[in-house]
This record gives structure tokens, sequence and C-alpha cells, in this order.
């Protein structure tokens, strides 16, 4: 099913759901879960261009034969800190380690190849050793650094099975080898293309936040940024994209333009960049991102003055800013990069918990307008151009209005005022308006002292 935003007069060709999201002159779900993130990286190991689903460290050692402080990971830490769920993309591809077993000569060249191109084949070991029961045959074991995976028992090598680490190749009976370590592993360096293929398999999943990690290439910002905005106003797939200095002027764009300095490193702009994406999609409609704690973080680089930094703020960057009082690194402001105000988008669309506000009516009513529509037709029925669709129209985006309401997300709702559903004038669809007052997020306290 079809969505996204349209125009007043503008008729659509495909059946959908469409909105339009604008701001009221100023003269006159359940609350959906959130927390995925899209993450691609560039790793020493793992299936390369696909998506591999991270909920905790079991997986990251399950799924990717990696440990957690493995130094290729570091994003995906970075990213864990707030995250629920990270969609991992691995974008390199690299050149796969290989090594040579030797043999005695009667059969072909036999080679164990690492099943991933990537640094990490470089730490894979094959030992060859005559069986104790059976000096006929060999044990061949696969280690991964100190510790064996894989052992097999064979009389040639042609016996040999693919293991998790690697396949092998040849014919002939294996000579001894106290350890045959595999060679010419290399992780590569991710291409635009390899980029573009991560968009293009991001568009198949769900998730909250995507990230892109990226501060040396324009032209794969620029197709990000175009892909956040097809996503959200042709589609009404309401994600929001973080990335490094890009001033795209766009409420789905966060652009992050501080460098975070760990205990033992200090982090790039492109690299900050995966923390706050987790954050942002793990952010709840009830809260505001502003004063929030990088958990880890011990300064930021460059510190910035009073001046630069509301100058800063009104380009629409996201900022993160070290208290010297509390010694701790937190969000200055959780707003996107979006900065032409107009009367129909205001500065109220600068602010994130806003924009996650009417993203949640958006995707939640979506969500349970297309439930609805398939639990009528597993009954042979639809959803009339009536009344009585009307009234179920009504109904349902008013039962969500209410949860927001009564989660403290917005105040004020009436739906007999605040919902307003009509029938379109070809009689295939319905033109549904929905008001609602945002209850905000306070960051601004101001005391008057009097001394008496």
């Amino acid at each position: 099913m079809n969505g996204g935003s349209f125009l007043p007069g503008e008729e659509k060709i495909r059946g959908g759901i469409y909105f339009r999201f604008q701001s009221a002159a100023q003269e006159r779900s359940a609350i959906g879960e959130r927390g995925t993130v899209a993450l691609p990286i560039v790793m020493g190991w793992g299936e390369p261009k696909s998506f591999i689903e991270i909920n905790s460290d079991e997986d990251i050692t399950k799924k990717l034969a990696l440990d957690i402080n493995d130094p290729s990971l570091l994003l995906l830490r970075e990213t864990r800190k707030e995250a629920k769920k990270v969609l991992l993309y691995r974008v390199n591809e690299g050149t796969k380690a290989t090594a040579t077993l030797t043999t005695d000569g009667a059969g072909t060249d036999v080679t164990a190849t690492a099943i991933y191109g990537g640094s990490k084949g470089n730490d894979i070991t094959i030992r060859v050793a005559t069986n104790v029961l059976d000096p006929l045959k060999k044990d061949v074991t696969t280690f991964d650094g100190t510790k064996a995976v894989d052992k097999q028992i064979v009389g040639d090598a042609s016996e040999l099975v693919k293991n998790s680490l690697v396949t092998f190749e040849g014919t002939g009976k294996l000579a001894d080898a106290a350890g045959a370590k595999l060679t010419g592993g290399n992780d590569g360096t991710p291409t635009n293309l390899d980029y573009t293929d991560f968009l293009a398999a991001a568009e198949t999943e769900y998730f909250d936040a995507i990230a892109l990690p990226v501060d040396d290439d324009e032209q794969i910002k620029i197709t990000f940024v175009s892909f956040i905005k097809r996503l959200r106003e042709q589609q009404g797939v309401k994600v929001v994209g973080v990335l490094p200095n890009s001033p795209a002027d766009f409420e789905g764009i966060v652009n992050v333009t501080s460098n975070v300095v760990l205990v033992d490193r200090e982090l790039t702009t492109a690299e900050t960049v995966a923390w706050v994406a987790g954050a942002s999609a793990a952010a709840p409609v009830t809260q505001s991102l502003t004063f929030k704690e990088y958990e880890g973080a011990i300064d930021v680089k460059p510190r910035l003055d009073n001046d630069e930094v509301i100058e800063r703020l009104k380009k629409g960057e996201f900022l993160l800013a070290y208290d010297p009082r509390v010694k701790v690194v937190s969000v200055e402001a959780d707003i996107n990069s979006y900065v032409s105000f107009t009367k129909e988008k205001d500065k109220r669309f600068r602010k994130n918990k806003f924009i996650r506000i009417m993203d949640g009516i958006n995707n939640e009513i979506t969500r349970e307008l297309k439930t609805t529509i398939k639990e009528l037709k597993n009954k042979g029925l639809d959803i009339q151009g009536s009344d009585d669709g009307k009234s179920i129209v009504q109904t349902l985006a008013s039962v969500y209005m209410k949860e927001l309401q009564a989660n403290g997300v917005i105040k004020d709702f009436d739906p007999g005022d605040d919902i307003n559903v009509e029938l379109a004038t070809d009689g295939d669809g319905f033109l549904i308006g929905i008001g609602f007052k945002e209850v905000d997020s306070a960051e601004k306290f101001y005391f008057s002292v009097t001394a008496k």
C-alpha cells in the first residue's frame, strides 16, 4: 500500500494513505515502540551486503563471530549505548585470506580460504597432525586465534568440508603442519556504490533512524539526503537520517557537527553520528534529547563559547557540549537541520521531539488503518466510502490521539473539534484532518532571585 504526502487539490494515482502536515497559523500509539537503527559499517569479518539484526552481545558473538571489543565494531558499540536494535550492514567485501596446505605431491594444491573477506581472516590457522588411532589419517583443526573451532579427520584432502571459518579445495595426502596461517586478508575501502547498495537494501527494512557515518564523500551525502526525503515525502515512511556536516535544511535530517572524546580515543564527527543515531531512534515521543548525557564521553572538540554555540544552533547543527562543572558531555539541543521556517512549517519543525510526535501519528495511524483494512479483507469486507467508513476512520484516529494525550504527548485534544473526516470528491477515499497541541519539553528555566 502506497503512502506519503499530498498537496491541496492533488489527485493521487495510486490508492493509499496520504498525510499533509502543516503548522496552524499562530494567530488563530499504543504509542509505537522505537529504538531501531540501520547502520552501515566497515568490518573485518562477516557476510557483506546484507543486514544482520543485533539485539545483544550474544548476537555479536553468534552472528558476527567477533568480540564486542573488536576495533572494527566501534560504531556498533557507540550505537548500542542507546539503540534497542541495530540493523548492521557490512558495506565492505574485502579480500579473503588464504593458506596452502602441503601434500605428498600426488594430489593438487590444497588451499584453505576464509569464507569472508577481511582482516580477521589473518587470525585463522590450520593445523594438520597425524591421527593417533589411525596413522593413515590426519586431524585437520581450524583455529580462530588460539581457539579451536573445527576438527576433521580425513584420509585425503578431498574429504575436507567447509566449516564456519574456511573452505577447502584440493586433493592429496596432507603433510603435518604445526600451523598454516592464513594471510592476505584485507578489509578494503568501501566505495560510493557500496553505500548506495546499503540505501537500496535499507528501503525494504523497518527502522526509526538510519546513520551515514561518512564525512569525506559529498556525493553519497547528497544521495543519502535525497533518499530520506523520498522515503518521508513520497512513500510516507517517516524515518530520520543522521549524518555529519550536512546542512540539509530538512526536518528529517539530523546534522551532527561535534567530535566526542572517549577515554581511549577521540571520535571523528562521522563516528559520533553512530551514538546520535542510536539516541534518536530510541528517544520516545514523550522525551527530548536535550541535556541527555553521552555515556562514556569525557570531552568534546572543539569546545565552543556561548556565541559560537548560538550561531551554530541557528544553522541547524546538532551539537554535543561539555559541562566542566559536572564533567559530563550532553546534547546541547535536540534539533534537526531545518532552518527555513515558513507559516506552514514554523520553527517547531526544527525540534526533533515535535517531529517524533508527527511521525508517530503518521506511522501508528497508518499501521492501525492497514491492520483494520486487512482484518476487513479477511472477512470479505472493505472500509466503505460511506458514513460507516467515515466512522471507522474517525474512531481509529480518535483512539490513537487520545492515547497520546493520556501519555502526556499532546494536550487539549477534543475528537469532535480536532478530527475531521470527509468523503473525497470521487468517493474512493477520505480527507482526514487532525489537529493537535504538542506538549513540549522544558529546556529553558528562568529564575528571578531577589535578596531581601
